[in-house]
């Protein structure tokens, strides 16, 4: 499954855990403390659901791809419309301030990478980053609600 967008004004917690470990959380609109209440009670009812057996290990976990490389292979921009459509065929509207991990803010910088990767940046004077990889550092990334270019 491949989720590209989270709408935090539908979910109140977010959390996505990535096959290598890398964890983010996200608890727009209420207290972390609060958050971290709720984490306990489904960590709480996933040990309950568990039951006595010992767990088995499994096969293999599917291998996956690396996300970065994939939304950037095959990517095409029409930057009339200010749209990039990955390599997974996901559009992303260009004209959006992107939030990401840690209340960053991405705004296109309106030029690409050598590979065609729209490039990102955080605010003036920052480094600009391809979004493919602002996506694998920091995503999800959402928009940011009324900030257009």
């Amino acid at each position: 499954m491949h989720i590209k967008l989270i709408d935090y004004a539908e979910h109140a917690l977010v959390v996505t855990v990535t096959r290598d470990g890398l964890l983010t959380v996200a608890h727009p609109g209420f207290c972390g403390v609060i958050a971290a209440d709720m984490l306990r009670d489904i960590a709480d009812r996933l040990i309950e659901a568990h039951g006595p057996a010992v767990c088995a290990p499994g096969a293999e976990p599917e291998p996956q791809h690396d996300q970065a490389e994939t939304l950037g292979q095959g990517g095409t921009l029409d930057a009339d419309r200010k749209v990039w459509t990955d390599g997974t065929g996901h559009a992303w509207d260009l004209s959006v301030t992107w939030g990401s991990a840690g209340d960053m803010r991405w705004r296109w910088t309106g030029e690409c990478s050598d590979a065609g990767v729209p490039l990102l940046q955080t605010g003036e004077g920052t480094e600009p980053q391809p979004l493919d990889l602002v996506w694998a550092l920091y995503g999800p990334l959402v928009p940011t609600a009324g900030d257009r270019a």
